[in-house]
């Protein structure tokens, strides 16, 4: 054995700890190691940046280029920071916390009233708020369409452990997305939808789960550039679409399912529609057309969409035709299913809420990026030979494969042909390991109480109201009384003034994991407002201690959205 083996790793380490230490320090250090602890502190101190989706939503990206990020984002964030990496099945969408199980406490400041206008009219002269923070982003909060601000803040994705019980009983809940919500209320902020319907009887079905589970949420229809009428970047590309309903219903779980395929050719400016099929749940054609582009055809692309210049030689209908007649045929509540439909809607340059992709429910390999083709399911899980014709596609066969497809795994159960949910059933046997009871959350309090967290939540009389249903709620909840011991605190403290919200929190920051302050500010605020928000957000910051989480939310008003301020302390002042 070589002797120098034994002494020869630790005196590497002692080199490597020289050369940092006299990076930070020339002179000795001296003997109670107090740099030394420095050093290691500085080491685990979180550190959050954007990532492409919340650079899309950044302030600095110019109006006509954003796209806003929406409430359930900042959620996201919350009980991420609170609860570390145990609940997330998969990488938060927007942004990245380095070094999250380091976060030592989480505060929200939340200025109901103010939006984006308030902010752009009076940045430069929100001295403190700038020097604070870094990453500003346009969130779409529920006061553009009459929601409400604190219940959707409140209630809080689920983790899997939490989530069957909640989809049985709403029916309309996007599982992909670990969203408890109604799928309507970002719906509803994105397209028109009738919100005077009454409450909803379902009929019995042969489906073994809602259909609904299976719509794509306005996060992933966004992610996967279906064409969305959200403003600023998107609304700019898709201002020649149109909508397939002036006006939608409430989808649920009896909501009618059409298959839709379009085969296209390829023009002097692009790809373009040349045929247009859709087919009923009873698999019968309820839609076939030809199509016949404005601009010059360079490429038919027939050995794909079986399209010749002889078949469109006698063609008069034009897209918008098409256009009208989907528009009369559709039901306000119609599913469209398709393979990738986000390609057949922008051939249509047609938007609509409610979409089944098949390209995204079925999947062979665990990662959702990784898109299986619809010849290969149709043989797979319906043992058909599609798309086999030398002559090209047919866009009646292909519709009526994807339909199919939602039927067969609605026949099933929710993981069916999806390696994705099959990786998140074995997370969730790892999450129930890990809990003596799972039950699902109500709120983000639950959450909190769950996991042997505090919180307090602080504002004057006219919101602290509106909080106590969340708070009784998490108090009650069946699952703290599987926990061993009492659960810990969950607080609500109603004061008098702002300026006792502001001192109330500043106070109580370090006793609570989670502290939210909600304030309601006068719509119409002038400067004078704005400057005591600026002096209010640098109060509480000098009061966090070093790796605290600030987040500070601009609650937006009935026209204009909110924005979102994130900070990591990095150093105490």
């Amino acid at each position: 054995m070589n002797s120098h083996s034994i002494s020869e790793e630790p005196l590497k380490k002692r080199r490597r700890k020289e050369i940092k230490e006299d990076k930070h320090n020339t002179n000795n250090i001296n003997s109670n190691g107090h740099e030394k602890n420095l050093i290691s502190r500085r080491k685990h101190i979180p550190k959050f940046r954007l990532k492409m989706n919340g650079n899309a939503a950044a302030l600095s990206t110019v109006e006509n280029e954003r796209v806003p990020l929406v409430l359930t984002d900042i959620q996201h964030l919350l009980l991420h920071s609170l609860l570390g990496n145990l609940n997330l099945s998969q990488p938060p969408r927007w942004y990245v916390i380095d070094k999250c199980n380091h976060v030592s406490q989480t505060t929200c400041l939340i200025f109901e009233g103010i939006s984006i206008k308030h902010w752009e009219q009076h940045k430069e002269k929100m001295i403190n708020i700038n020097k604070i923070c870094e990453d500003f982003v346009e969130i779409l909060t529920p006061s553009v369409y009459k929601g409400s601000l604190v219940k959707e803040l409140a209630l809080v994705p689920l983790s899997e452990t939490e989530k069957e019980a909640i989809i049985q009983k709403y029916g309309s809940m996007n599982l992909a997305l670990d969203i408890r919500k109604d799928l309507m209320v970002m719906m509803k902020a994105v397209f028109p939808i009738n919100d005077s319907f009454s409450e909803i009887n379902y009929k019995e079905s042969k489906d073994q789960f809602p259909r609904t589970q299976l719509i794509l949420s306005t996060w992933q229809l966004i992610e996967e550039n279906y064409p969305v009428p959200l403003k600023g970047k998107l609304k700019n590309i898709y201002s020649d679409y149109v909508l397939s309903k002036d006006e939608y219903k409430s989808v649920t779980p009896d909501s009618p399912m059409f298959g839709l395929d379009c085969e296209m050719c390829i023009t002097n400016v692009g790809s373009e529609l040349t045929r247009v099929s859709v087919v009923n749940e009873k698999h019968e054609v309820v839609y076939e057309s030809l199509v016949k582009p404005y601009n010059n055809i360079t490429d038919y692309l027939t050995r794909y969409s079986g399209i010749t210049k002889s078949k469109l030689e006698n063609v008069t209908k034009r897209l918008e035709d098409v256009q009208k007649d989907l528009q009369e045929l559709l039901p306000p509540d119609a599913i469209l299913v398709g393979q990738s439909l986000n390609l057949d809607l922008h051939a249509l340059k047609m938007m609509h809420p409610y979409v089944i992709d098949t390209s995204l429910i079925y999947n062979f390999t665990g990662e959702r990026t990784r898109k299986p083709k619809l010849k290969t399911l149709a043989k797979e899980f319906l043992n058909e030979d599609i798309q086999s014709n030398k002559n090209g596609h047919c866009s009646v066969e292909d519709s009526l494969a994807s339909l199919k497809l939602v039927q067969l795994k609605l026949s099933k159960n929710i993981e069916f042909g999806d390696a994705v949910h099959t990786n998140r059933q074995t997370y969730k046997e790892n999450v129930i390991k890990m809990t003596t009871k799972p039950e699902y959350a109500l709120s983000i309090f639950n959450h909190i109480i769950e996991q042997r967290k505090t919180s307090l939540v602080v504002g004057c009389d006219n919101i602290t109201g509106d909080y106590h249903t969340y708070l009784t709620q998490a108090k009650d909840s069946l699952s703290a009384q599987f926990k061993k011991g009492k659960p810990k605190k969950v607080k609500l403290n109603t004061v008098d003034t702002v300026e006792d919200v502001i001192s109330t929190v500043s106070e109580a920051v370090n006793d609570y994991n989670f502290v939210m302050a909600h304030l309601k500010i006068d719509h119409d605020a002038e400067f004078n407002d704005m400057s005591n928000i600026d002096k209010w957000v640098e109060t509480i910051w000098n009061s966090l201690k070093q790796s605290a989480l600030f987040v500070i939310v601009f609650g937006g008003t009935a026209t204009d959205n909110g924005v979102a301020m994130v900070k990591v302390k990095n150093k105490q002042s």
